[in-house]
């Protein structure tokens, strides 16, 4: 996609040492756009932002931050108006399965509190943490996109991950919230759910009506161009890019 759009802007990126983040730092920079990178992985979030930065054009601020943390939040928003003067867009791609991150591969009755709490935390939290201290300076500017990143398990629900599913589905609501907060200052918010993404291998398994998963950079595009002077009109919705998982016929689980 043409990304002439985010020349001179700032976005905020959650989860950005790897992933769908990491991608979109990419692109976003190489466009001109000025990226504040956070993550709680300093080690890798190091490595990320040395690579982005040499991609060239927009300038890269990476920022160790924990999305459970709301003075984090408030961290990345200060430095990114600190150095640039603006934010123009939020991704919280932030997040993760409790079960796959915290290796408890446990139902429901038998996940303890703490990997409960992580699931909510890191999934819904951290994205609300980080909307709720970004978005002051939008509605300053009377300008602003907030996107968070769903899921379809949002829709379908998980034996292993009940906290992710709820925490995204959690998403879709919020957005709502925060698209008729924002929309008289000129502040957009949706939702992007994908399916099945190739930023881990395990990912290829999961079953679509394309027989397929799919590529990060054609979910960044999306998120890209939703964001865009292009979609003016996209707000308070949540966007489905799934290669038509939830289309695919399944049979009944019994959770064994």
């Amino acid at each position: 996609m043409s990304c002439e759009y985010y020349a001179g802007k700032t976005a905020v990126l959650t989860g950005a040492a790897s992933g769908m983040s990491l991608c979109t730092a990419r692109t976003l920079v190489a466009a001109g756009a000025n990226v504040v990178m956070c993550d709680v992985n300093a080690e890798g979030l190091g490595k990320a932002a040395a690579e982005v930065a040499s991609v060239g054009g927009g300038k890269v601020y990476p920022l160790v931050t924990d999305v459970r943390k709301y003075a984090d939040a408030e961290r990345a928003a200060a430095l990114a108006v600190e150095k640039t003067g603006r934010i123009d867009l939020l991704v919280n791609y932030a997040g993760g399965s409790e079960a796959r991150c915290l290796n408890s591969f446990k139902p429901f009755y038998e996940q303890p509190v703490e990997v409960l709490d992580w699931g909510i935390d890191v999934n819904l939290k951290g994205a609300i943490y980080f909307s709720r201290a970004c978005m002051p300076y939008m509605v300053k500017a009377k300008s602003g996109v907030i996107v968070c990143i769903g899921s379809v398990i949002g829709f379908e629900g998980d034996l292993h991950c009940p906290m992710y599913g709820a925490a995204k589905s959690g998403l879709f609501n919020f957005v709502v919230s925060a698209a008729k907060a924002g929309a008289p200052h000129g502040v957009r918010a949706f939702c992007v759910a994908p399916g099945p993404v190739l930023t881990r291998e395990a990912m290829a398994g999961m079953e679509t009506l394309l027989g397929r998963a799919s590529e990060p950079q054609e979910i960044v595009d999306f998120v890209l161009h939703l964001a865009s002077d292009r979609c003016p009109s996209v707000t308070g919705s949540t966007h489905l890019v799934d290669a038509g998982r939830l289309c695919v016929t399944r049979g009944a689980k019994s959770g064994k």
